[in-house]
């Protein structure tokens, strides 16, 4: 049982961390929205999915993002911290990388597409 609370305090203090990480250094500077300079996942997100961002909200969905991928991160850590080696905890970070990154987004895709309907 001290294990589960120890797992689940490690996931939440390695989000947190994340997230304010997240925030500081990249919600504070963001601008308005120009998609030359957008980042690589709300590219993603209007290419893949075709959203509007303008629509929903570009500091909305950017908050939405930042949740998602501090989520990924911390998740991934969480996975992965049972393995002592770090070359075969590092290829298992390959592996489930994409696949958690495509399912997270597409739900946040389809999220947004069905409240823009």
């Amino acid at each position: 049982m001290v294990e589960i609370a120890t797992v689940m305090l490690e996931f939440i203090v390695v989000f947190l961390l994340i997230y304010f990480f997240y925030y500081i250094f990249l919600f504070k500077k963001l601008k308005k929205y120009d998609r030359k300079k957008s980042p690589v996942n709300i590219k993603y997100l209007v290419l893949r999915y075709n959203l509007d961002i303008v629509k929903i909200g570009y500091k909305r969905v950017f908050k939405t993002l930042m949740l998602s991928d501090s989520f990924i991160v911390a998740f991934m850590f969480t996975i992965t911290r049972f393995i002592d080696n770090i070359y075969v905890r590092l290829i298992v970070c390959f592996i489930l990388i994409f696949p958690l990154f495509a399912g997270v987004y597409h739900m946040v895709a389809t999220y947004y597409k069905k409240e823009c309907e």
